[in-house]
């Protein structure tokens, strides 16, 4: 079987393995080089739904406008949708970093404004193993070392199973033309280095190295599969989930690498998780990720969805017979009929003649006092969610209600006995909170 034939049954194969149906919107982010070129016509001649995304980054002079010129002609004559996007890096930047980004999200904004299925990219086996040596020299663990995933969210790499060497023969034998970034040839950038210097000569004493390399890859991705398997057995029965978090009884006995590998997928590094190991932290501290939130209620760990301006410290102003949408769902109007629900404390009823209309609603503070139900004195609100077992997390969304700056009632927990129904009230004034 020839190459070509070979590489399309793979390639199909892919498809298949991953269960993605064939007739999906795929977009192609092609440079123009033998590797994306080769991606170009195998996903072409595969039938697939195929738009091209191509970037020039005018780094190259003429090189990147042959390049461009090649993925164009190719569209052209193919009749394929073909995206241009001319970009500007800055030199004093990593310049691969820089470019990558740029990529990425000009290949994510056309997928989302095109409602395309899926991203492709012509990463091959020999970027696997670029990829590995690269994390391995910077001491990264085996999450890096099992090296670049074929399925990222959208992002495909239906490439990764076949060598440059194969790609270049796919090339040769369909006779596709394609451009030579002789940026490639130098070896001041890392990976370049590791590319042309590194495994040029590990291939002169050891000819077989690639196929060896790629196994080794493989078998990491099994046992990192596995190791996620045995952390979710051993954490899961810890976890107790609930409307908008999750809590977890921590167990000291739990080895910390195994707290970091589940904590990783929300995003915490092993230094994060380490510190907070070792810290043992106290009530109400926490750690945050780019997405989510671990805090200490407790006995009891928290993890959240970190939410950007979570705490909104705007005094919202109720007046009579008003119901509100925003910030929380509450209506309030007068009433004769006094029917107090006694197991219901998101319903309540006040002396309406001490109201000083329009009330004030706010989020609760630090320092924030109350005269509980049935007592003389006063009381920290801090001191009263205590009391009621309220969670670190659950206490950023506590709102108080204010009379004339007075705190009127702790919304869906404890009135002020100050404003409670007596025998000398004739006209009560209720209130119905609407949890979300």
């Amino acid at each position: 079987m020839s190459i070509t034939n070979n590489i399309n049954k793979e390639f199909l194969a892919f498809f298949k393995q991953h269960q993605i149906k064939t007739d999906s919107k795929f977009l192609i982010g092609v440079s123009g080089g033998s590797d994306s070129m080769a991606l170009l016509d195998i996903g072409l001649k595969a039938g697939l739904n195929i738009s091209v995304a191509h970037v020039n980054y005018q780094l190259r002079n003429e090189e990147s406008e042959r390049e461009s010129f090649i993925v164009k002609q190719y569209c052209l004559e193919n009749k394929l949708n073909f995206y241009y996007k001319e970009a500007k890096i800055n030199l004093l930047k990593n310049l691969q970093n820089e470019a990558r980004e740029v990529r990425y999200q000009f290949f994510n904004d056309l997928a989302k404004e095109n409602k395309m299925d899926y991203i492709l990219t012509a990463h091959h086996q020999n970027d696997n193993h670029e990829t590995f040596l690269f994390n391995a020299l910077k001491g990264n663990s085996i999450g890096s070392l099992k090296g670049i995933p074929e399925r990222n969210g959208i992002i495909l790499r239906p490439l990764l199973q076949f060598t440059k060497t194969q790609l270049l023969i796919y090339v040769q034998e369909n006779k596709i033309n394609y451009g030579t970034d002789s940026s490639n040839l130098t070896s001041k950038y890392e990976r370049n280095y590791i590319r042309n210097e590194v495994f040029q000569k590990i291939k002169n004493k050891f000819p077989k190295f690639e196929q060896g390399l790629t196994n080794s890859i493989n078998f990491l991705k099994e046992d990192y599969s596995l190791l996620n398997q045995l952390v979710e057995e051993i954490i899961q029965p810890l976890l107790s989930e609930k409307k908008d978090h999750t809590l977890i009884n921590f167990n000291n006995h739990i080895p910390r690498q195994a707290w970091y590998h589940f904590f990783k997928k929300f995003g915490f590094n092993y230094s994060q998780i380490n510190n907070w190991l070792e810290s043992n932290s106290q009530s109400g501290k926490f750690i945050e990720s780019s997405t989510h939130r671990i805090s200490k209620d407790r006995k009891k760990w928290i993890l959240s969805k970190k939410t950007i301006n979570k705490r909104n410290n705007n005094i919202f102003y109720i007046k009579k017979n008003e119901k509100i949408e925003s910030p929380i769902k509450l209506t309030g109007h007068k009433s004769d009929n006094l029917s107090l629900e006694m197991s219901n404390n998101n319903v309540e009823f006040f002396n309406f003649s001490k109201l000083d209309f329009p009330l004030k609603l706010r989020k609760w503070r630090r320092g924030d006092k109350i005269q509980p139900l049935g007592m003389k004195g006063s009381k920290k609100i801090s001191d009263v969610l205590i009391d009621f077992k309220i969670s670190n997390l659950e206490k950023e969304n506590i709102y108080v209600l204010e009379s004339n700056d007075d705190i009127v009632w702790i919304v869906g927990f404890l009135i002020s006995d100050k404003y409670k129904i007596d025998k000398n009230s004739s006209i009560c004034y209720k209130f119905s909170y609407e949890p979300s």
